[in-house]
């Protein structure tokens, strides 16, 4: 079965020129991989050919449900390496992580690996206890509109403003990590139907890594495009006058 299940015209879920943008959301359905790490090199060689969706429960759901770990360690991995595997350095590393630029997630598992084969040269040596072993998951998501779209940028955000999290956090995170794409959804519409290059760009560099839970992120789309609109219209006031 196919990671992603859409209940509705697969050709609407892409944000076309002229076409208005059309606001979805997505439920994630989190299986048992049967796979289990007690060892770094067992971690290293399940995440090289885990399923994809794997990685990204793992490195994004937090995001969702943002009081399962730390602020330190804001995802499963880094949690794991600094409460389990007690590799404070490892865990600092894959913490940091932000989004992948453009190659989605398999970007981010070069990422990973990179770090961690860095820690395995470094002789990063540890076996963690019966009942401690990392338990790998995957999932799958369904999508499916929400009723809401928008023809213009007001639109667009009193859609963000009423979103609900699942929403935002599969226009930001979710979409863009499985079309690998440097841009989320919002910005590439703002892209194909407005002229605020600028304030697409603006939206692509939030980083959604940076934030503790959706709302903080959604508040920080929304105030970008608010202040963009107001500073615009300003401008447009001082050339009449």
């Amino acid at each position: 079965m196919s990671a992603v299940t859409y209940l509705f015209s697969q050709s609407e879920s892409q944000q076309h020129r002229n076409a208005p943008f059309i606001f979805l959301k997505a439920r994630y359905i989190v299986e048992l991989t049967g796979k289990k790490a007690r060892t770094l090199e067992e971690f290293a060689s399940i995440l090289a050919t885990a399923e994809p969706t794997t990685l990204f429960y793992h490195v994004y759901h937090p995001l969702l449900e943002s009081h399962l770990v730390p602020y330190e360690y804001p995802n499963d991995f880094s949690f794991w390496f600094s409460d389990s595997f007690q590799d404070k350095d490892l865990a600092e590393q894959i913490a940091n992580i932000s989004l992948p630029e453009k190659g989605g997630l398999e970007e981010l598992r070069e990422i990973l690996l990179s770090k961690i084969n860095a820690a395995l040269e470094r002789n990063a040596q540890f076996s963690v206890r019966s009942g401690n072993e990392f338990d790998f998951v995957k999932c799958r998501f369904v999508v499916y509109p929400t009723g809401v779209v928008a023809k213009n940028i007001d639109e667009l955000a009193d859609g963000i403003s009423q979103a609900s999290e699942l929403c935002v956090f599969y226009h930001m995170v979710t979409s863009r990590l499985f079309k690998k794409s440097r841009y989320d959804d919002f910005s590439e519409w703002i892209l194909a139907n407005t002229s605020y290059t600028d304030l697409a760009e603006a939206i692509r560099r939030v980083d959604p890594t940076t934030h503790m839970h959706v709302r903080s992120m959604q508040q920080e789309v929304l105030g970008i495009i608010q202040r963009y609109l107001k500073n615009k219209n300003r401008s447009s006031l001082g050339r009449k006058s």
